[in-house]
C-alpha cells in the first residue's frame, strides 16, 4: 500500500536545464523548481553525462537531485534516453516511494514492467500535443515550400507511427493525464475515441505555467522604441514553426515600401539555421533581419521586455506556446495564422491577431496594427497562464494519483 503522504517525484526529461529553444524542456525545469519549492523531493533523470562517465549525480538544490546519464544525442534521442532511463527509475523506486512524472511519449517505453514495484506511487504523463495535428502543415504548404523541411524534421515526422503507438500506450499506462491546453484534449479525444472515458475521467488541463509576476515587473515602466517596429520570432528553427513565413513577411514589407519602418529579430537554433543565414545574405536582408541564435533565457526576456513591440509566431502547430504566453505577460501582442491551435491563445484585437494562412500582406498589416493594442490589457489576459494557477491544478492531479 502506497503512503499517501509520499512527496517524492521522479521527473523524466532528457534535457535539463534547457540548452536549446523549446517549451518542453523549459516546462520541465519550471515544474521541478515549483515542486521543490512546495515541499516535494525531486529526482530528475536527464542527459549530458559523457560516454566514459555513464552516470553523474548533481545536487541542484536541497530538494532537487539531477541524475545525468549517457545516451546518444542523435534522432530519435528521446527513444535512446528512455531505454537508458528505465534502470535508474527502477533504482530510485527500490529505495523510495515516488510518483513518476514524464512527458509523452516516454512513459510506457520507460516504465513498462515497473508497475510491479511496490514503491511506485503512480505514473503521471504530460501530453503536449498530438503527432497527427503536427502533420497538418501538409495541407497548407506547396511542394516547393515542403523542400525546406530539414532532414532532422523529416526523420522526426517519419517517427509518427511509432510515437502514435507509444502515445496510446502512455494513455493506457498512466494513472493521471495532464494536457497542456484545451485544444490538445479535443485532439486526443478525436484520435483515441476508445480512450475517451479515461481522458475525461483522469485528464486535467494545466497550462505549462509562466512566472507571471516577475515578467510583469520586467516590463513595468518600459517604453519600447517608437520610431521603428521591432518584431521578434522566438523558437526552434524548424519549418513547421513558421520561421520561413517570418522571412516572407519581411520580404513583403520591403516590397510594400515599409522597409524603413520594421526590423525583425530572430532568436533560436535548429536545422534551418544554415539555410536562414545563407538566405539572408543572398537576398541582402541583413539590414532588416537580425539573427541572434541561442540567447540565455534571462537575457532573452530582458531583450523582449525592453525592445520588442510584436511577436510574430506563424507556427503551423503548437500545444501551449510558451513564447506567446511569456510575451503576452510582457504586454507584447502576438500574430499567428488562423489555425485551430491559435484560437485558445489569440483573441483578435485584444492580445494579437490571427490571419488567414499564407497571407503575408495581412500578416504584415496586422503586425503594424498590433503595435497599437493596449499593453496593460494584454498583460491582464496573460494572468490565466500564471504558474501559481496552472501548477495548482497539476498538484491536485498528482495528489489524486497518490490516492489511487
Amino acid at each position: 500500500m502506497i503512503d499517501n503522504r509520499c512527496r517524492t517525484v521522479i521527473l523524466l526529461t532528457h534535457e535539463y536545464p534547457p540548452y536549446v529553444f523549446g517549451g518542453v524542456a523549459t516546462y520541465a525545469k519550471q515544474l521541478a523548481e515549483w515542486l521543490s519549492q512546495n515541499g516535494w523531493k525531486v529526482f530528475i533523470i536527464a542527459g549530458r553525462a559523457t560516454f566514459n562517465e555513464k552516470v553523474v549525480l548533481e545536487r541542484a538544490s536541497n530538494n532537487i537531485t539531477v541524475i545525468r546519464i549517457y545516451f546518444p544525442e542523435v534522432p530519435p534521442q528521446w527513444f535512446f534516453y528512455a531505454l537508458q532511463a528505465r534502470k535508474y527509475v527502477e533504482m530510485i523506486l527500490n529505495k523510495n516511494q515516488a510518483l513518476v512524472l514524464s512527458n509523452n511519449p516516454l512513459t510506457w517505453l520507460t516504465l513498462k514492467n515497473l508497475k510491479k514495484l511496490k514503491n511506485h506511487a503512480g505514473f503521471v504523463t504530460v501530453f503536449h500535443g498530438s503527432v497527427y495535428s503536427l502533420l497538418a502543415f501538409f495541407q497548407y504548404s506547396s511542394l516547393k515550400e515542403l523542400k525546406k523541411i530539414s532532414l532532422e524534421e523529416t526523420i522526426y515526422y517519419m517517427q509518427n507511427p511509432l510515437i502514435n503507438y507509444l502515445t496510446k500506450r502512455d494513455l493506457i499506462t498512466s494513472d493521471r493525464l495532464i494536457f497542456v491546453a484545451r485544444h490538445v484534449v479535443k485532439e486526443f479525444k478525436s484520435l483515441y475515441k476508445d480512450l475517451d472515458e479515461k481522458i475525461r475521467k483522469y485528464g486535467t488541463v494545466s497550462y505549462p505555467g509562466i512566472e507571471y509576476d516577475s515578467l510583469v515587473r520586467l516590463r513595468k515602466d518600459v517604453e519600447v522604441e517608437k520610431d521603428k517596429l521591432i518584431v521578434a520570432y522566438v523558437g526552434r528553427m524548424y519549418y513547421t514553426k513558421g520561421v520561413t513565413e517570418v522571412i516572407r513577411t519581411i520580404e513583403t514589407s520591403i516590397k510594400e515600401g515599409y522597409s524603413k519602418d520594421i526590423e525583425c529579430w530572430l532568436f533560436g537554433r535548429g536545422p534551418l539555421e544554415s539555410w536562414l543565414m545563407c538566405y539572408i545574405k543572398k537576398r541582402e536582408l541583413s539590414r532588416y533581419v537580425k539573427y541572434y541564435g541561442f540567447v540565455e533565457r534571462t537575457k532573452l526576456l530582458n531583450i523582449l521586455a525592453n525592445y520588442v513591440n510584436v511577436l510574430l509566431h506563424p507556427s503551423f502547430y503548437e500545444g501551449a506556446p510558451l513564447s506567446i504566453m511569456e510575451a503576452q505577460a510582457l504586454g507584447i501582442p502576438a500574430i499567428t495564422y488562423d489555425l485551430p491551435w491559435a484560437h485558445e491563445f489569440i483573441i483578435n484585437g485584444l492580445n494579437g491577431f490571427r490571419v488567414p494562412f499564407g497571407d503575408t500582406i495581412e500578416l504584415l498589416e496586422k503586425t503594424f496594427k498590433a503595435k497599437k493594442l493596449n499593453r496593460n490589457r494584454i498583460t491582464r489576459l496573460a494572468k490565466r497562464y500564471d504558474r501559481k494557477i496552472s501548477f495548482e491544478s497539476l498538484k491536485k492531479a498528482l495528489k489524486k494519483a497518490l490516492e489511487g
